[in-house]
């Protein structure tokens, strides 16, 4: 198969960095978007469940990516029933690269 005859490649391969399951995200406004449940603008503190490394976003801003996870405090585990991730949104990489270096 030649170079012409591949498919485009739709996400480009990025190194993210190790941020691990549980890890409390504290995301300004410009930090998120794309959550459907959430007021665009808010403070919002994410319990982080996983990063889907291969949903990326590019824009002016810089590259995004999907994370889900839960709501902290509103969302936790001692106080509620154990359930599958309740958010969704983009978080901006470098936000991510922060957090793994904290």
């Amino acid at each position: 198969m030649s170079d012409d005859d591949r498919p485009p490649i739709v996400t480009p391969a990025v190194e993210m960095p190790d941020v691990p399951e549980g890890a409390l995200l504290r995301l300004g406004p410009g930090d998120w978007s794309h959550g459907a449940t959430l007021p665009v603008g808010t403070y919002l503190n994410l319990s982080l469940t996983r990063i889907h490394r291969n949903v990326t976003r590019q824009d002016e801003q810089g590259l995004w990516v999907w994370v889900v996870g839960h709501e902290h405090p509103a969302c936790t585990w001692p106080h509620v029933e154990a359930h599958p991730p309740c958010l969704q949104l983009m978080v901006r990489l470098d936000v991510l690269t922060e957090a793994a270096n904290q």
